[in-house]
């Protein structure tokens, strides 16, 4: 038996993780946490250290993006917990299975002068699906197995999101166990899939025939090859109208998958054309306020909304149907009894869309050095295979107006939409995959998630890319921050740092590129580069938006 803490909590936490398929450990180093690294060790998971919570946390979570499979992260006890908030709202909002665990001093302490010390228990509120507040060290066999069923009970909700142990711990810290090898009781819950009945099926498949205009809108979610089998049959048989972004991952279904491209650029009559009969919805966040916008404005239509949770989404004020079901199996029921039939105002819309990717082309023909121009080559050349991180705000926005290329991933940490995390998060992925990583990431979220550097087994299958417009630019682009007084101080945050001294600090190759004859062939360069490696490409501040306001002002003029 490999040598393990004295603690029976360490223990029982670093058994059970194992048994819920959880072999990723991203440790936030401490003291308090010292008694559960040492059993994990033991159980050989794959851990990695991180020093700043707010990156080991998003670290883990991007582990736990590759396969579903959930990623654990650990942590000393007192503000360390407080670090882990971002990750653990994003995680909610994304269905992302990460398990938090928070090392603590007995509750005795709490309150009473100890240090690093404060109330745990229940620090993360309404962001977490399950929640386990051990008892210390139990001393007898109804405690012990209190804390077995409790940890279990809240592992059991990984598959929907976070969850969170809280489990203290009394010194000694450090000593090993001595007694016989253990056995700990697994509790399993098998996976279950929720079904209409036929009358209401029936029903859906009628509703469905009668739409002259049906549209399908997807928002964030992972590759799911059996919706995309499903829908693609469905599509042959019964053509509708798909609106899906690079975070969709839908990449082989015909419709519409630069939606502001589309929706931003629409005359009066082009806009009368777009409106559907039936909208249904699925998926997570949708990154296009614009099409947001366009639906709540428009008429009165059916809208169906697939969910797997308890959150309600009426995104459009106009939700009349609620579908806690799978949705491949659905759309696979869909059209297996649908009767086959021609939609000629899909195929108007589709023509529609033609006509503005040729003139997103004919733009980018001539488009000036900028931030629209960086993102064009830089999606030009990625690596075949690549998972593509996009950070938030302007990154992902700019991603949504090129068409999707096939072999290419798409992830964001779009649950909340902050600038946290994203290089952290891209991360992590690169850790748990073969695949080529490349993160796009703004200045200002690159700055602030350059701890996601400080980890003891950087990967060497990421690419760091930095679009450098001395700001927070996308204030530049939406309308409305410019009035406010001190605009580029307090909105904009300009800057004149030197971001290759974030390269340096942690011993990562670096390059910049700061004129437009050289942006092409220094892409090319970088991404033939061995290993981890940062390229900074520097764009002009105050030209870019006007790039960009032009640029849906010639697709909607033509």
């Amino acid at each position: 038996m490999s040598k393990t803490s004295s603690l029976y909590n360490a223990r029982l936490l670093a058994h059970v993780l194992k048994a819920h398929e959880c072999e990723n450990l991203v440790v936030a180093p401490g003291s308090r946490n010292a008694p559960l690294i040492y059993a994990c060790m033991a159980e050989g998971f794959e851990t990695y250290s991180i020093p700043d919570e707010r990156a080991a946390a998003f670290t883990a979570l991007g582990m736990a993006l590759e396969k579903g499979k959930p990623a654990a992260v650990i942590c000393t006890s007192g503000s360390a917990a407080a670090n882990f908030l971002p990750a653990v709202t994003e995680a909610y909002y994304q269905k992302v299975p990460l398990v938090v665990i928070t090392a603590d001093r007995p509750r005795e302490w709490i309150g009473q002068g100890a240090g690093q010390t404060i109330m745990q228990e229940g620090i993360y509120g309404k962001h977490i699906l399950g929640e386990a507040n051990l008892i210390r060290e139990p001393q007898d066999e109804l405690a012990r197995q209190y804390n077995l069923r409790i940890s279990q009970e809240a592992l059991l909700n990984l598959h929907k999101g976070p969850v969170h142990i809280n489990v203290p711990f009394d010194e000694p810290l450090y000593n090993e166990y001595e007694g016989p090898e253990e056995q700990f009781r697994i509790i399993r819950r098998p996976a279950t899939e929720r079904h209409l009945n036929e009358n209401d099926l029936n029903e859906l498949v009628q509703s469905f025939e009668r739409a002259e205009r049906p549209m399908l809108l997807v928002g964030q979610m992972s590759p799911d090859p059996a919706l995309e089998q499903a829908l693609a049959l469905l599509m042959e048989k019964r053509p509708f109208l798909l609106l899906s972004e690079t975070l969709s991952n839908l990449n082989h279904i015909p419709g519409v998958h630069s939606i502001d491209r589309m929706v931003n650029t629409l005359g009066e009559e082009e806009a009368a054309l777009l409106q559907p009969d039936l909208l249904i919805s699925l998926g997570g966040e949708i990154v296009s306020k614009m099409v947001k916008a366009y639906l709540r404005k428009s008429g009165d239509f059916p809208h169906w909304h697939f969910t797997e949770d308890e959150i309600f989404k009426d995104t459009f004020h106009k939700l009349t149907l609620n579908l806690d079901c799978k949705a491949s199996w659905f759309f696979k029921q869909l059209s297996e009894r649908v009767e086959a039939k021609l939609n000629p105002w899909v195929e108007k819309v589709w023509a529609l869309e033609e006509s503005k990717a040729q003139l997103h082309k004919d733009y980018l023909k001539n488009c000036e050095y900028s931030d629209l121009k960086v993102y064009a080559e830089l999606l030009q050349h990625l690596p075949q295979s690549t998972v593509l991180h996009s950070a938030n705000s302007a990154g992902i926005r700019y991603a949504q107006l090129f068409d999707h290329r096939e072999d290419v991933r798409h992830y964001a940490n779009r649950g909340t939409s902050g600038i946290d995390g994203s290089t952290s998060t891209a991360m992590g992925h690169a850790l748990n995959t073969k695949d080529p990583v490349v993160l796009i990431s703004g200045d200002v979220a690159f700055q602030y998630d350059n701890a996601a550097f400080w980890n003891d087994r950087l990967p060497q299958n990421l690419k760091v890319v930095v679009i450098n417009n001395q700001g927070g630019n996308i204030f530049r682009i939406i309308k409305g921050p410019d009035k406010i007084e001190d605009f580029e101080r307090f909105q904009e945050t300009q800057h004149h740092l030197d971001l290759s001294a974030v390269a340096k600090m942690y011993g990562i190759a670096y390059q910049e590129i700061s004129q437009e004859e050289k942006l092409s062939e220094g892409v090319k360069s970088f991404f033939s580069l061995e290993g981890l490696a940062i390229l900074e490409i520097k764009t002009p501040r105050l030209e870019s938006p006007d790039v960009l306001k032009n640029y849906f002002q010639f697709l909607k003029s033509h």
